[in-house]
């Protein structure tokens, strides 16, 4: 008898176990399913056209460079957003972070992902943080003002706010970006916006 109680506390114990491990399978195959692959993404990133870089853009109007640093801004969402779930693997981590390298640094499109996904250690797979991680620039306000430096040769820094009133209230947001000129083209050092 008592080694019949010995083997039903073992078998329910290996069952305990195995229902464990069944349900840890369970949400990788489920968390499989939601992962965006480098593949996928690719097909996502041949629709989106970066905005154009020349160095050329500095010496345009106030509005035209407002509305390109709002074409940035709107380009980077769309890419950060790419996987439609949220997840993706290392691989399409790694495409990402390349394909920001068109307008950003490296170093900057890393930060870029960095903020905007986590790694999931348990499943090996990047996951986007809460929207509220996304920029600011995409709102309308209904003023804009540019102020342009040039700190050092080759370099430019663009701060950018914007302001909407409704009733009593006024919104507020402030953008700052550092350029550096590689060639004839720029790329992005710092991009931010607060409001």
């Amino acid at each position: 008898m008592k080694r019949f109680l010995t083997l039903m506390i073992a078998a329910a114990l290996l069952a305990g176990c195995q229902t464990r491990d069944q349900r840890n399978a369970d949400m990788n195959m489920k968390t499989m399913q939601n992962t965006v692959s480098r593949d996928r993404l690719l097909v996502t990133f041949g629709q989106l056209t970066p905005p154009p870089m020349g160095a050329d853009i500095m010496t345009k109007s106030d509005d035209q460079v407002i509305a390109w640093v709002k074409q940035i801004d709107d380009w980077t969402h769309q890419v950060l957003s790419s996987p439609v779930t949220g997840e993706m693997d290392r691989y399409a981590m790694r495409e990402m972070q390349t394909h920001l390298t068109q307008v950003y640094t490296p170093e900057m499109a890393q930060r870029l992902v960095a903020n905007f996904y986590r790694l999931d250690t348990t499943t090996g797979t990047y996951q986007a943080n809460s929207t509220k991680a996304m920029l600011n620039l995409r709102s309308n306000y209904q003023t804009y003002e540019l102020k342009r430096q040039q700190p050092a040769a080759g370099q430019y820094k663009l701060m950018l706010s914007g302001r909407s009133r409704q009733d009593y209230s006024e919104t507020v947001m402030q953008h700052e970006s550092v350029y550096q000129v590689q060639g004839n083209q720029l790329k992005i050092q710092e991009f931010k916006s607060r409001t």
